[in-house]
């Protein structure tokens, strides 16, 4: 495996996990505006562990068209 196929893995779950927890058409409980504003501090955290890692490994990716 290659540093870009794993940013690109890394990326690719970010996104699926990002995407399921501000999955808007549930029926659920409203949660508590703090774990809602760690949650979205911790998806900022792991955002920018992909941007480190992909500038500290020298991953280039294309851009979707």
């Amino acid at each position: 495996m290659t540093t870009t196929q794993k940013y690109l893995n890394m990326n690719n779950e970010f996104c699926r996990l990002r995407d399921a927890i501000y999955e808007c058409d549930v029926d659920e409980q409203e949660e508590d505006p703090n774990i809602q504003k760690n949650v979205e501090l911790a998806l900022g955290i792991l955002c920018q562990y992909l941007d480190y890692y992909k500038e500290l490994n020298d991953v280039h990716t294309r851009p979707k068209k």
